[in-house]
């Protein structure tokens, strides 16, 4: 009884030492070893002995590895890699897969961009099959069409996550409802637009930076709180400099999902009524929270107005109004401001990395959703291929730095359908409104 426990020591210290290094071999770790260490084993020996005898062993690596039954009770981990093979006729138990370069056991799962994959027996692999949000096939199908006039490449951001995730928590727009498309158009002026033109150059250091809504579906407000913000500080002629709170609408506007999206006509009306606080007393923070806002002046709720401003009241602007075609669009973003417009969102669409989107068959089949952004200029290049210039809302490090351009005049995607402003209050110093 003490030999066989000495023994037992034994051979728990020799395949201490055999996993230390087998493991310093490889990563892939197989519990039979057959794929790293093929032998021959007990068949270079000829030897399948009937107990446990250490002496019944070979060299492996820089240690050994048995050839003995002791293996028959509990499959012991330190047997040699063809040992079932040779000594009883049986395949190797495969306990490792190999997916994609990686080594993984049927105890764990790996995972294959936004799917999860199981190792089943026989060193089979298993992967569910959910569409990603981007993946190395779509990017290669887009980048392979001919004269599209737009390029896409992988973000680091989207892999791993679902196209279903992506449409929920990166857009959050609702369909526009029936208020919104029965909504009386502003028509302007259209002589003397230009052929090129982007507000930033006009209004240098009034146009807000381009935000990251993070994971949560919320360019309903991100939108239309960037439309305002930029229209106070072009309004004010500078006074008010200030970003308006996407967080107020997020998280005090009733009947709306938050970060599951809301609707347009919902945010433009509580920034009519009742008004918003400022993005530094009221800070975005990607959820949905309850409302922090309960008095309807600054000073009550601890904030501040621009310095120089006689403010005490919330942020308001007035009755929100559309914008029905091309022309019209260009006249209201050169003599007011940036706009909010409302498009459809194909799959492809998250992969942009430049050049003028259209969308294209790469993405056929896989659903789409609604999202709202800020139209900022628009311009034609020499061939005479036409274009908006929108900043998204996905952060500097997506599309042109934050910002895309789309085809203008051909209403790709919708663009042209839903496109929304509205005049800022700028409140006592000067009015520019027409109300």
């Amino acid at each position: 009884m003490a030999n066989s426990k000495v023994l037992g020591s034994r051979r728990m210290t020799v395949w201490a030492a055999c996993l230390f290094a087998l493991v310093a071999v490889s990563q892939g770790f197989d519990e039979t070893l057959r794929r790293d260490f093929p032998g021959p084993y007990c068949q270079k020996i000829d030897r399948c002995c009937d107990n446990r005898q250490d002496s019944c062993a070979v060299p492996i690596a820089d240690t050994l590895c048995y050839c003995d039954a002791f293996c028959d009770r509990d499959r012991s981990a330190d047997c040699c890699p063809d040992y079932y093979s040779f000594c009883h006729g049986k395949p190797d138990p495969i306990v490792t897969c190999l997916h994609n370069g990686v080594h993984f056991s049927k105890y764990n799962t790996t995972r294959d961009n936004c799917n999860e994959c199981r190792c089943l027996e026989g060193g089979h692999v298993e992967c569910d099959t959910d569409l990603c949000l981007t993946d190395d096939d779509l990017i290669h199908n887009i980048n392979s069409i001919n004269m599209l006039g737009w390029s896409a490449r992988k973000y680091n951001e989207w892999w791993g996550h679902k196209y279903s995730e992506g449409l929920t928590k990166r857009l959050g727009t609702k369909e526009p409802t029936i208020r919104v498309k029965s909504m009386v158009g502003l028509h302007n002026k259209a002589e003397g637009l230009p052929r090129n033109f982007n507000a930033i150059d006009k209004w240098s250091g009034y146009i807000s930076d381009v935000p990251d809504q993070g994971w949560c579906g919320s360019s309903w407000v991100i939108s239309t709180t960037s439309v305002a913000s930029d229209r106070f500080a072009i309004q004010s002629r500078g006074k008010e400099v200030i970003q308006l709170s996407p967080q107020n609408i997020l998280s005090c506007t009733r009947r709306q999902q938050g970060c599951n999206g809301g609707h347009l006509d919902a945010a433009w009306r509580y920034l009519h009524k009742p008004g918003v606080l400022d993005e530094t007393c009221y800070p975005y923070v990607g959820r949905r929270e309850s409302c922090k806002v309960h008095r309807h002046s600054l000073s009550a709720n601890g904030c501040r107005p621009a310095a120089g401003v006689d403010r005490d009241g919330l942020y308001k602007v007035g009755p929100a109004y559309s914008i029905q075609n091309e022309t019209d669009i260009m006249a209201e973003i050169f003599h007011s401001g940036p706009v909010q417009a409302t498009m459809r969102v194909y799959r492809d669409f998250f992969s942009y990395s430049g050049g003028i989107y259209r969308h294209t068959a790469a993405s056929r089949n896989a659903p789409v959703g609604f999202h709202s952004v800020k139209l900022v200029g628009w311009g034609e290049e020499h061939d005479g291929v036409k274009y908006w210039v929108a900043a998204n809302s996905w952060g500097p490090w997506w599309g042109e730095h934050g910002y895309f351009r789309i085809l203008r005049g051909s209403n790709e995607c919708d663009i042209e359908d839903y496109v929304l402003a509205a005049w800022p209050d700028v409140y006592n110093y000067f009015k520019t409104s027409p109300y």
